[in-house]
């Protein structure tokens, strides 16, 4: 993928909105959701859904990146902790997320995941073929459930 195709997807990722993740459905509103991945307090990850509300405010965003990875999710699993909490949109692909217990959730294009387990075991991270993420960093003090609730 080319520079200017991360800043275009990048600059996407940028003017989403929490108004832009409700849809209408058959006249029924679609409940917006996050997957939210986060450390107990004995080192576990652990993994929810959360809705967000439709009064959810801004996000304090700090910084945004992206990324591209093009593997097939053969690799050796890697252990490892979110190097700050972030928001993760899947933009393309899918990938799966394990948590210490074993428990696998799959992880599909448009998908809004909040990483917040910055210490304990980690989590594992398999892409299932080429995926592109954009990332938005938050301050370190943002409480993602606070926020959900509007």
């Amino acid at each position: 993928m080319q520079r200017r195709d991360l800043l275009a997807i990048a600059a996407l990722g940028a003017t989403v909105s929490v108004e832009g993740v409700f849809a209408q459905t058959a006249g029924v509103a679609n409940h917006a959701r996050l997957i939210r991945i986060y450390a107990k307090p004995n080192g576990d990850s652990a993994i929810e859904e959360i809705e967000i509300r439709p009064n959810a405010g801004p996000i304090p965003v700090t910084q945004m990146t992206a990324s591209v990875y093009g593997g097939s999710g053969a690799r050796k699993p890697d252990w490892h902790t979110a190097p700050r909490k972030q928001f993760a949109i899947n933009m393309t692909g899918d990938l799966e997320v394990e948590i210490t217990s074993g428990e696998r959730k799959k992880i599909g294009a448009g998908d809004l995941v909040f990483l917040e387990d910055l210490t304990g075991k980690g989590h594992v991270t398999r892409a299932l073929g080429p995926i592109t993420n954009v990332f938005i960093h938050v301050a370190d003090g943002f409480d993602v459930v606070a926020w959900a609730r509007g």
